[in-house]
Formats: structure tokens, sequence, C-alpha cells
């Protein structure tokens, strides 16, 4: 089989969307937890009465927790896809790649508005568009392409 060697960009791509996948997880089952946590009002037997008070402030906007972390938690899954894709070397795995980073990094930035995300959601966002970026140079188009081009082996 004579395929391309997987250029610097790709490998880049491959280890950015680790990297996202590992921390949209990480973030979506803690933001689940404390979002859970919030909103049983379980912390406000233990905490002082002025504390109490803001507790149920956040519980008004819980319901941002959740969208944060259910958001994470598929960018997350959507990422482990995408990374098995790429290191592969799937055909489609450009395009996908592309299309995921692109939504999800509008996604975060919209997101922004609300208390959802904050400062971690800008890096998030700019390692989607990274990944965007690198896929979007000639040498990731021409290895896709090749890979696209070379025969099934099975």
């Amino acid at each position: 089989m004579n395929t391309p060697a997987r250029p610097g960009s790709v490998v880049a791509v491959l280890v950015l969307l680790i990297l996202i996948a590992a921390y949209q997880i990480i973030y979506g089952i803690f933001g689940l937890i404390g979002a859970a946590t919030i909103d049983s009002g379980a912390l406000n037997d233990m905490l002082p009465a002025d504390q109490v008070q803001q507790m149920e402030e956040l519980g008004g906007q819980v319901w941002a927790a959740y969208l944060g972390a259910g958001f994470a938690l598929v960018y997350g899954v959507a990422a482990v896809v995408l990374a098995v894709m790429v290191g592969k070397g799937a055909p489609r795995a450009r395009t996908a790649s592309l299309g995921v980073n692109a939504v999800a990094g509008v996604v975060i930035l919209a997101l922004l508005i609300t208390p959802a995300y904050s400062l971690g959601g800008i890096v998030s966002a700019a390692f989607a568009f990274t990944v965007v970026a690198l896929l979007y140079n000639r040498s990731a188009k021409e290895y896709f392409a090749a890979r696209a081009a070379a025969p099934a082996v099975g």
C-alpha cells in the first residue's frame, strides 16, 4: 500500500482531538455533578446562612450548567470518534472534523453569553478553530485525498 506519510498538521490535529476529548468529557462529568448538587439543594443544610442565599440564586441558573455540561459531553464523545477516524486515516475524517469543530467552536462562543462557559470556553473554542485551521492546509488536504484514492485493503 502506497499511502503518504502522515503530515505534521494531521498529527497535531490528532493530538488536539485527544486533548479536546479528555477536557470536554472531564468538564462534562464534573459539570453534571456540580449542577445536580446545586439542583438538589443538598449543600444548603451544610452552608452558613449567608451562603444559602447565594446557592438559591445559583439554583435559578442551574439550567446553564446542565446545558454546558451536556454540550461538553457530546463534543467530547464526538472528539473521541474523530480522533479514531483521523488516527486510522479515514477519508471522511477531514470533512467530519472540519464540520464538527467549526460548529462546536461557534456553539461554544455562543454559550459564552450564558453562564454555561467562561474563560475555559474561549480556550475550547480556540482549540476547535485550531483544528479547523490545521485541516485546511494543503498537506492535510493532500493526505486525506490520497487516503480516499488508495484502494481498500481488506
